[in-house]
């Protein structure tokens, strides 16, 4: 935990100031572009990679996973937040085949078994009810159809998850986003009667953003 902490004080100086700096959807596009900058794009084209078909992905933000798609993939991107869907709504001018509307993820206004694919990525945090999102991912997937995730999670370290679970109040006041930095969704994931493929444990420390456990799932809707 000594690292984390020693990460998150090195870059609080700069993202505080730029948080004070810009509004709310031009500083999430700013770290978007500065974190992919310093490598957090590979992380992003190989959640997207080789998804196809019919494609949902959720809490979109500004659209930092547009690039990444393949042409092939029509992409409906739903985000609930107007400071972010706006931003995102002027991206996806330049991708015909990706669109933006409106969403909310706890009632998926899609019908059952519409996509081939959904994709979250760092957004199970922040969502009222992980168990109520994720049965709205596998009621609206095909029988077959992919859940790629990749997410923020707690240690698995029995220490550090204490410690994060301790500290998640003082966190989400910080974040202002309802972020939390306590959350486990594979086993909620599993719970929901998907077959998980893989999943990977890692962490970075060579981006703006703060050094939690990331967790990269690949599931099937059984």
């Amino acid at each position: 935990m000594l690292r984390e902490l020693a990460h998150f004080l090195r870059n609080a100086p700069e993202l505080g100031a730029k948080q004070r700096q810009l509004g709310k959807g031009e500083f999430s596009e700013w770290l978007n572009a500065r974190i992919d900058e310093q490598g957090f794009a590979v992380y992003r084209r190989d959640l997207a990679a080789g998804l196809v078909g019919r494609v949902l992905e959720i809490g979109c933000g500004t659209g930092a996973m547009f690039p990444y798609y393949d042409p092939a993939a029509v992409v409906d991107a739903i985000e609930p937040d107007p400071a972010f869907r706006e931003r995102a709504q002027a991206r996806a001018r330049d991708f015909a085949s990706i669109r933006v509307v409106d969403g909310n993820a706890m009632r998926l206004d899609f019908d059952a078994g519409e996509f081939d694919a959904v994709l979250v990525s760092l957004v199970l945090c922040s969502v009222p009810s992980v168990e109520q999102v994720i049965r709205e991912v596998h009621r609206v997937l095909r029988p077959g159809g992919r859940l790629r995730a990749l997410e923020h999670v707690r240690s698995q370290a029995p220490l550090g998850g204490l410690l994060m679970h301790a500290a998640n109040p003082v966190w989400r006041f910080a974040n202002k986003q309802g972020c939390n930095m306590n959350r486990r969704p594979l086993p909620i994931i599993e719970a929901a009667g998907f077959v998980i493929e893989r999943h990977r444990d890692f962490q970075t420390f060579d981006t703006l953003m703060p050094a939690f456990p990331l967790q990269r799932i690949d599931a099937i809707r059984a």
